[in-house]
């Protein structure tokens, strides 16, 4: 794999990345409203495709958490997605030895 191409796809993989940590930590404040709609939306735009993952995720955190615990499943499959990029960035980094290890076995 081209360099360029994974210098681009780390770039935006980390870009996403970096957004699914930010949710995960972002504080709430006292006059902030607790629905999960309004934790984080891009709306319209280039952005669009953020808001979509973001609105699945919420989407999985109401359907299988109860509401008491939506906010903390929502920002716990938000950070566990921010780590399975980045290491996904790290595979496509280091792809000829991972490619030695699963030969090895």
């Amino acid at each position: 794999m081209s360099v360029w191409i994974l210098i681009a796809l780390s770039g935006l993989l980390g870009g996403v990345g970096i957004q699914y940590i930010y949710v995960a930590i972002k504080p709430m404040k006292d006059g902030e409203k607790r629905e999960l709609g309004e934790v984080f939306s891009y709306g319209e735009g280039p952005f669009l495709i953020l808001a979509l993952l973001f609105a699945f995720l919420a989407w999985c955190s109401e359907k299988f958490f109860p509401k008491r615990c939506q906010l903390a499943a929502f920002r716990l499959i938000s950070l566990l997605m921010a780590v399975s990029l980045i290491a996904l960035i790290f595979l496509m980094w280091n792809l000829d030895i991972v490619a030695d290890f699963l030969k090895s076995l």
